[in-house]
């Protein structure tokens, strides 16, 4: 049995068979529409109530109460008596605050319990390759102390980037104002921007969809070299076909030694909106 648990949530993309194979244990993110809450799940937000999501003027993505986390941890806690909660995008949300609370209320309803929530500045799936990162180093017997460094390692390494349709959809969250506004310069352009761990920040703003695929590969040249090996995954939502075409240039171009190719979560497709396309990759073992 491994001495640490890892827990992530549903916004790190993590297919079921990657968590399962890992043994991480994922938390439903939740969105709030009229009063009603909804789980990041096919039985609460199939694709047709995505859709009419996409249209509404506000979202609400406030995150759980410190219960739900605590309930996860005490759960965690059972297969190891550490966890490790890597938690995303802390500029985004109030997440981490929340989990820091029900880490405590966790430790006190089971002794010789330990949680640590560690803030993966991030979300999808650079979230993900640090999630999948501090499991399998909880998996070849690290104790906490060594899941948290290579985490941390991750975390310095992995890169993100999207391009999508429009801000208008994530502006209805109020947090991202200022690329929204510079966004908005250019008229039917799509954005891209680099939503790395630490760093949201505008990369361009694309006039054609021949540009995207290709840009998205310019952006991987500049930023890898060929002596260590390539870790992908390509994520979308609603842009299938340009996301089979961006996984085949990578193959083809990068030959990756891990390549994934995985839909946005559905909360994210309903807050983000469709015609997302996004790579994350990290270089090393």
């Amino acid at each position: 049995m491994n001495k640490v648990a890892v827990v992530t949530d549903s916004g790190a993309h993590l297919s079921q068979e990657l968590a399962d194979k890992y043994g991480i244990y994922v938390i439903p993110v939740r969105i709030t529409v009229e009063g009603k809450v909804y789980r990041d799940t096919n039985e609460d937000l199939p694709l047709e109530v995505v859709h009419k999501f996409q249209k509404l003027a506000q979202i609400d993505t406030t995150p759980w109460p410190p219960t739900v986390y605590c309930e996860a941890y005490k759960k965690a806690g059972q297969r190891a008596n550490k966890v490790v909660h890597v938690v995303g995008a802390s500029q985004f949300t109030s997440t981490i605050s929340l989990a820091k609370t029900g880490a405590k209320m966790a430790e006190e309803a089971m002794p010789g319990l330990q949680v640590e929530v560690f803030d993966a500045e991030v979300f999808a799936m650079a979230q993900g390759f640090i999630a999948l990162a501090a499991a399998r180093a909880a998996a070849k017997g690290n104790d906490m102390p060594g899941v948290i460094e290579v985490a941390s390692n991750m975390k310095a390494r992995v890169k993100q980037f999207f391009v999508l349709n429009t801000f208008s959809h994530l502006k209805r969250t109020g947090r991202v104002d200022r690329l929204a506004e510079w966004s908005s310069s250019m008229l039917r352009a799509r954005p891209m921007v680099n939503f790395s761990p630490g760093r949201v920040e505008p990369v361009s703003l694309l006039r054609t969809k021949s540009q995207i695929v290709k840009n998205l590969v310019k952006v991987m040249q500049d930023n890898i070299d060929d002596t260590q090996p390539l870790h992908v995954a390509v994520t979308y939502s609603e842009q299938s076909e340009e996301a089979e075409e961006l996984v085949e240039a990578i193959a083809e171009q990068f030959h990756p030694v891990e390549l994934y190719h995985m839909p946005f979560n559905l909360v994210g497709q309903a807050v983000g909106g469709p015609g997302i396309l996004g790579v994350t990759f990290y270089q090393g073992d």
